[in-house]
């Protein structure tokens, strides 16, 4: 279910994290201390786990210390009870904050597995080939945000991420589907790819050889993103991407 540290294959990322809580049992907790100080290179990704925990609650601590409008709570206990339709952007932001509460409470823990066969899969396949396909850089967002709004089905635009360091590199948008490419301070690249969503509603992350994938997806949009970073680090940049849509 999570990956193993290179250098320590007992390690697995998520004792990491839980270690970084606290919530590690004493015994395995004495286990991971011993090698954070036997490796620096893995107390170096314990310190870096840490960086970016706290970018998360800089980022977004402000909308934990909110209360939830009305409304949100209406809609939720109005489906609890199966009436009433649900608007989607505003389903769309309640869940976006329910993950960034999931996230700033445990940790950065993630979800993390193999892409299943079948529709999933396919879309995960279609998402990293897109990344081998050159995308233009556009002067002007207006069309290409009316251009992922057709191909979505839904009133979106393109997500600014510059405040975690990744630049727009390009928008390309082919048939039912688009990918947004951004590009960090060392060149490494991030894609989104988007489509309207089969109905099933998933959230997954994984490793794909030198890639981490995450997939996003509720009742209405398919999000597949992908990039060489750590688990906590495409966390944060799913979380600002998801709001962002419609920010």
């Amino acid at each position: 279910m999570s990956d193993q540290t290179p250098n320590h294959p007992s390690i697995a990322e998520v004792d990491l994290h839980a270690f970084l809580d606290g919530e590690l049992p004493e015994d395995r907790a004495r286990v991971v201390e011993a090698a954070l100080l036997a490796d620096p290179a893995l107390a170096e990704r314990l310190a870096g786990y840490e960086a970016d925990k706290a970018m998360m609650k800089r980022l977004y601590s402000p909308l934990i210390d909110r209360p939830v409008p009305q409304h949100l709570i209406d809609l939720a206990q109005s489906a609890a009870n199966g009436h009433a339709a649900r608007p989607w952007a505003d389903w769309r932001r309640l869940g976006a904050v329910a993950a960034v509460v999931l996230l700033l409470v445990g940790g950065g823990a993630y979800l993390a597995g193999r892409p299943a066969g079948g529709p999933a899969g396919d879309v995960v396949q279609m998402a990293l080939a897109a990344r081998d396909v050159p995308a233009a850089v556009p002067s002007d967002l207006a069309p290409y945000n009316a251009a992922l709004s057709r191909v979505v089905a839904l009133n979106i635009k393109v997500p600014d991420l510059t405040r975690a360091g990744y630049r727009l590199a390009g928008v390309k948008v082919e048939g039912q589907a688009a990918t947004v490419a951004y590009r960090d301070a060392d060149d490494r690249l991030f894609t989104i790819y988007l489509r309207h969503s089969d109905g099933s509603v998933r959230f997954d992350q994984f490793k794909r050889d030198n890639l981490r994938v995450c997939i996003w997806q509720d009742d209405q949009l398919s999000m597949v993103m992908a990039g060489e970073m750590s688990a906590a680090v495409m966390q944060k940049l799913a979380s600002m991407a998801y709001v962002g849509l419609t920010a």
